[in-house]
């Protein structure tokens, strides 16, 4: 047509192109990088950030008392990365790694990282210094303290996800070395891992970040349970209650088996991941320096200037008590105007549990 108008067959022609477009795409949408990979998807990233966090929260009030000291971690951040990018990420920074393995339940590796510095505020202050002064080197003893509260910290939090999904989980004892360059970082096995990133404040003596890189085949068990667990408890939730067989709502409980050890088994000595869980744990001691019975008529006579006799000689050892149960012996000394004591024997582990009983 000579107007410039478009005939019937044209129109349709060209929609039919449109069709055509729209159906067959040039452009192939992007792929999210944790998709392409199979390792964690952002939903269950997410998941796994809330499980680390969580867990963190329920051993602080333990690592406190270990530090005498307030302590905050808090803030998780969950990345998937290549070895070579978590060690570009660090660097040639002086670290003290701890690697832990979990076993049995959820397997995998876990390494704590800690920089220089922190380490030494951690070993101090559990080793009595209360200005957390850094050591001028870490020492046998202050690795052990460093193992010790790594331990605290990841039996702690193996224990609470070996709860929530209803699982067993071996934890195995923390081995210290120095990191002085990024090359000497030892990684979990596999191209990729997690690395999660912690904000870590210990009142005005630390303010600063640590590390744990989790083994990729353990994060992502751990981030699947965990996004499986919470839309389970999203889809009851939207359910509401059960019912019982009388037709009334009944409340769903979980119930786990109780495990008691075989009769006649011992623990093994050295073996501090649950004992640890009570060394924070506030306890009276007392210095008694000797007892005597005596009538009401007597205790009201009581004045000031009354002299009372006790039932030990002077010089004889005063008694040390626990929570009321006799565990050591000692003698009086003065401390810088102070009383104190110092130990001269120690009740054997059978008296004290005779006592006990």
């Amino acid at each position: 047509m000579g107007d410039g108008s478009l005939s019937q067959d044209e129109i349709d022609a060209l929609l039919q192109g449109a069709d055509d477009v729209l159906a067959s795409p040039s452009v192939a949408p992007q792929m999210d990088v944790s998709q392409k990979s199979g390792a964690i998807s952002p939903v269950e990233r997410d998941s796994l950030t809330d499980l680390l966090n969580t867990t963190m929260e329920t051993v602080v009030p333990s690592l406190t008392g270990f530090l005498q000291k307030s302590l905050k971690i808090s803030s998780a951040m969950v990345e998937v990365k290549s070895e070579e990018a978590v060690r570009s990420d660090f660097g040639r920074q002086p670290f003290v790694q701890m690697p832990v393995s979990f076993s049995d339940g959820f397997n995998g590796q876990n390494i704590i990282l800690f920089n220089l510095n922190d380490a030494g505020v951690i070993s101090s202050l559990m080793m009595g210094d209360e200005s957390g002064s850094v050591p001028e080197e870490l020492t046998e003893a202050h690795r052990g303290t460093l193992q010790e509260f790594v331990s605290l910290m990841l039996s702690s939090n193996a224990t609470t996800i070996a709860n929530k999904f209803n699982r067993t989980i071996n934890v195995s004892s923390p081995v210290l070395s120095m990191v002085n360059d990024a090359n000497e970082l030892q990684l979990p096995s596999g191209p990729e891992c997690v690395k999660v990133t912690y904000n870590l404040n210990i009142e005005e003596l630390v303010s600063s970040k640590f590390y744990q890189l989790i083994e990729l085949p353990l994060a992502a068990d751990l981030a699947k349970s965990s996004t499986s667990g919470t839309q389970m408890a999203s889809a009851q939730g939207s359910h509401g209650q059960g019912m019982n067989q009388d037709g009334q709502n009944a409340e769903q409980v979980g119930v786990n088996p109780v495990k008691f050890p075989a009769l006649g088994e011992s623990v093994p000595y050295g073996v501090g991941g649950n004992i640890s869980l009570l060394l924070d744990v506030p306890m009276t001691m007392t210095v008694e320096l000797g007892r005597t019975r005596q009538l009401v008529k007597d205790i009201l006579g009581l004045g000031e200037g009354s002299i009372i006799e006790l039932d030990k000689l002077a010089g004889e050892p005063v008694d040390l008590l626990v929570n009321g149960k006799l565990i050591a012996k000692g003698e009086v000394v003065v401390i810088d105007e102070n009383f104190g004591v110092r130990v001269t024997d120690i009740v054997s582990p059978s008296d004290r549990l005779s006592k006990m009983q």
